[in-house]
């Protein structure tokens, strides 16, 4: 018994949002599971045919794979409720793991030079990878405080969904989609602006929807100083 539509409040419910703690043990396990895929497959690229291959290898290929992709499942659900982090982290911790598996497989064997080669070049990956995980971080800390900054002090003005960007849901209750807005500005101009936006099945945009806008009086055609509340509401990652 409630007094209040469990549905209702199901629906407004914000996700919350993935611990640090998280991040560090996806980031670790991703490492592990490329180590594990660059020690079991470089143990059977380096394996001489004499024998059975070594367990070790047997081992770290299985294991590295089962943990690959249950990391990176994970991993991608994480990054879609954290603005600071991205798929590159993920990517950047598992070639380094690669890499250093690889490495460390080969070093018995003398460190061939394919070996070594191709070690190096999945450090190199891992990063690069890193770098560019962080300039995206850098890049969407930079467009949020903007987007504040705008909501505080640009001009205010009321937006309609002009075309929802999507005919119908298919299997998935989600659509990443293109929504685009028009408004007018303070010299009577109507203008256009598109955002990328996730749609619920269960709460859907429609056209002729109206929401709110703030935009630079000053350079109304800047479309990165324009920000959409529904947009904003209902970004991709938060």
């Amino acid at each position: 018994m409630s007094t209040v539509d469990p549905s209702l409040a199901r629906s407004q419910r914000t996700p919350r949002r993935p611990s640090l703690g998280r991040v560090v043990f996806l980031l670790i396990l991703l490492l592990g599971g490329g180590f594990g895929l660059g020690y079991g497959w470089g143990g059977f690229g380096l394996f001489d045919g004499m024998g059975d291959p070594p367990w070790q290898s047997i081992v770290g290929a299985i294991a590295g794979l089962a943990v690959t992709v249950l990391g990176s499942i994970a991993w991608s659900a994480t990054v879609m409720r954290r603005a600071d982090i991205g798929i590159g982290y993920g990517l950047s911790a598992w070639f380094i793991g690669g890499g250093t598996g690889l490495y460390l497989v080969a070093q018995p064997k003398g460190s061939p030079a394919l070996a070594v080669t191709i070690s190096f070049a999945l450090l190199a990956l891992g990063a690069l990878f890193l770098v560019l995980g962080v300039a995206a971080a850098i890049s969407r800390r930079r467009q949020s405080a903007r987007d504040e900054r705008t909501m505080r002090t640009g001009t205010l003005a009321a937006a309609t969904v002009s075309n929802k960007g999507y005919d119908f849901f298919r299997e998935s209750p989600r659509i990443l989609t293109t929504v685009t807005f028009t408004f007018v500005d303070l010299q009577g101009t109507q203008r256009w602006v598109q955002k990328t936006m996730m749609i619920e099945q269960g709460d859907p945009v429609v056209d002729g929807q109206e929401t709110r806008l703030w935009y630079d009086a000053a350079n109304p055609g800047d479309v990165g100083g324009i920000v959409v509340e529904l947009a904003r509401e209902r970004r991709m990652r938060h």
